[in-house]
This record gives C-alpha cells, structure tokens and sequence, in this order.
C-alpha cells in the first residue's frame, strides 16, 4: 500500500525531531547546525526548508509537545489532590529523556532553548492557574505566580537529574508541591479541600 502524503510528512518531521535531540545530548544546541541534523535524519536540506524554517523552529516543534504530555490520558487520575496538574506527568516524561535534559541544563545559564521551555512551562501554569481561581480572589497577579512556579519547578529538575538521579518522579513531585503549594495559596487565597485539592476563600 502507498504511503499517503499525511504519513511521510509526520514521519520526515519526527525524524528531524529525534536528529536534533540526539545531537542536542551529544553536543549542545549552539554547536548543532541544519547540516548536522539532515545528516543524522537522513533528508535532503530542500526537505528541512519545506517543513522549517531554521533549526529554531525545528526546537519549537519539538517542544510543543509539553501541553500534549501534561494533558496525557491518566494525569487527572493519578495526579488527583495536587494543587499544580502539570508537574508529575511532566517529571515522568523527563525521567524518560534524562540525557536531553541535562543536556539543557548544562553550564547553568539561560540558553535559548531553557527559554523555550521556560516560556512554555509558564503558558500552562498560567493557564492552570487562571482556571482554578475566582477573577476576585487573586493578590499576586497570576503572571507573577506564574514565574514564580517554573523558576522553582526548573531549579528542583536540576537538583533532581543531578543530585537525586535514583530519586522517583513521584517523590520528586511530592517535593514540588510541598514547596510552591504554601506560596501558591498566600497568593490566590486557596485554602485546602477535604480532598487534598485547593479552593478560593471568600
């Protein structure tokens, strides 16, 4: 049977995707060029340029799976009673890529693919925090909570991958939660359910 058009571009797409995280491990994203990656993809540079536009866009592409991974089938079960959703699913995901994340983190600094992630990270903590408080009960706007979260969530990743590697993402999570939670709720007025879960106070 034929491949349909729809089935070689996911294929071609997740081909370069898989190239530029292996090379990202091996040698950092600043060292890796176009040539690098349809190399290690085995495409021609005329088929990158009809799928991306450089290899910025190409790191994009990967990324914008971190909404599809918080928002996997099971994360509201077994994530059940934490105040933030996204944390565990995600910390399960990255124990899976531990050589790629550390990759990321290396050298400390903010590099412009931390940004990327940093700035994804935020999109959904925003989203989830907006969607779990009343338009009257914030004190700290939302943003700044926001940032707040994955600045903490991002410095507990490093400490975890490199210190407690052996550590589960569950205990890890549990860790997270108990840290930002007391902030999160000083800032929206949460206070907890019988559940385990948060609630606005009026």
């Amino acid at each position: 049977m034929a491949t349909t058009p729809d089935r070689r571009v996911r294929r071609t797409r997740a081909a370069l995707r898989e190239a530029l995280l292996d090379l990202m491990a091996e040698r950092g994203y600043d060292a890796v060029t176009v040539q690098d990656i349809i190399d290690r993809a085995d495409v021609g540079r005329s088929t990158f340029y009809n799928h991306y536009t450089d290899k910025d866009d190409l790191l994009r592409d990967n990324f914008a799976d971190l909404r599809t991974i918080v928002a996997q089938p099971g994360t509201a079960t077994t994530s059940a009673g934490h105040r933030l959703r996204f944390s565990l699913p995600l910390l399960r995901h990255v124990q899976q890529q531990r050589r790629l994340l550390l990759a990321l983190l290396a050298g400390g600094g903010r590099t412009p693919v931390l940004r990327q992630v940093e700035q994804v990270l935020i999109d959904i903590v925003r989203d989830e925090l907006t969607d779990r408080r009343s338009p009257d009960t914030g004190r700290i706007p939302i943003d700044a909570q926001a940032r707040y979260t994955v600045g903490a969530y991002l410095a507990l990743l490093q400490w975890w991958l490199t210190d407690q590697p052996q550590m589960a993402p569950d205990e890890a999570d549990r860790i997270f939660q108990t840290l930002v939670t007391p902030g999160l709720r000083a800032g929206t007025r949460l206070a907890p359910t019988t559940d385990g879960s948060a609630r606005p106070t009026r």
